[in-house]
């Protein structure tokens, strides 16, 4: 998508703000997921909630909670005027608020990016995906599956080492599906850019070394990659320099497999026993077929 960055400002409130608005449970369900995502569009959060938030009301809510000052609002232009997104994240107030009455989120308060940072193109293009990825999988919540999801902001997790608290792991998120046999942790990377081998694979061994063992195959380290030539690189790299960290259960897929909400529940994933080797003028790494996430779905 290519954004007029330049343009990227704050919307002002004009008129008044309302001194008396009632703070509900969606009220909280909104604010909670902006800590967790740090922005989103209507869309966005029209997905992750449930289906009595309809569009129009949730458009309502939103713009009620702007005017009161809980968040702050901005417009993307995709080139021009036409199908401008309108994103909204925390305001000082909304932080605030969320202080006051959710002490536990103290971490993520505090973690929370500036307005300005948010709007900085690199970050916004991040964080504007991991949203879109995780609200897109949030629409295949039902009867017999629910999702429940956290984002950065309560997904990580600090060590302590030579006397400092460091961070242990940041997943872009994690969701946690729950059949009536069985519930699965997924631990979600969005790999978005190249990056060096060497700094791909160490963040594979932070989870490695910070989850207990008896998780190692409990739980999903998921790595979604933009281009697939970044999922194959992935696979060829642990084969070949760390094989002793597929004792997690690691599973690949990328951008171009996803191309609808139903798809996170089909065989678009690849995995220890999906991926080969083959040698020809360089060793190369195939995926000659792919799986589901996991059985029953």
């Amino acid at each position: 998508m290519s954004v007029n960055t330049l343009d990227i400002k704050l919307n002002r409130r004009t008129g008044p703000r309302p001194s008396n608005m009632e703070i509900t449970e969606s009220t909280w369900e909104i604010l909670r997921l902006l800590l967790q995502f740090k922005l989103a569009s209507v869309c966005h959060l029209s997905r992750f909630l449930t289906s009595q938030e309809q569009s129009k009301y949730l458009y309502r809510k939103l713009r009620q909670m702007w005017q009161a000052g809980l968040l702050e609002s901005f417009k993307v232009f995709p080139g021009s005027l036409e199908g401008s997104a309108l994103y909204y994240m925390l305001s000082k107030q909304g932080l605030k608020l969320l202080a006051e009455k959710a002490p536990e989120q103290q971490s993520g308060i505090k973690n929370y990016p500036a307005a300005q940072d948010l709007m900085d193109w690199g970050l916004f293009k991040h964080e504007s995906q991991i949203v879109e990825m995780a609200s897109l999988e949030s629409k295949n919540k039902s009867g017999s599956l629910t999702l429940s999801f956290s984002g950065e902001q309560d997904s990580r997790s600090t060590d302590y080492k030579a006397g400092k608290t460091i961070e242990a792991l940041s997943p872009d998120y994690i969701v946690i599906y729950k059949t009536p046999q069985r519930q699965l942790k997924v631990y979600t990377e969005f790999e978005r850019t190249h990056k060096a081998n060497e700094a791909l694979l160490d963040k594979i061994q932070r989870y490695f070394d910070s989850l207990p063992p008896e998780d190692y195959q409990t739980a999903i380290v998921r790595l979604i990659f933009q281009k697939i030539t970044m999922e194959r690189n992935f696979w060829l790299n642990i084969f070949k320099s760390r094989a002793n960290l597929l004792r997690l259960k690691i599973m690949t897929t990328n951008l171009d497999l996803i191309t609808g909400n139903t798809k996170f529940l089909e065989s678009i994933y690849a995995s220890e026993d999906t991926v080969e080797l083959i040698r020809g003028e360089n060793l190369k790494a195939i995926i000659p077929q792919r799986i589901k996430l996991f059985e029953p779905l």
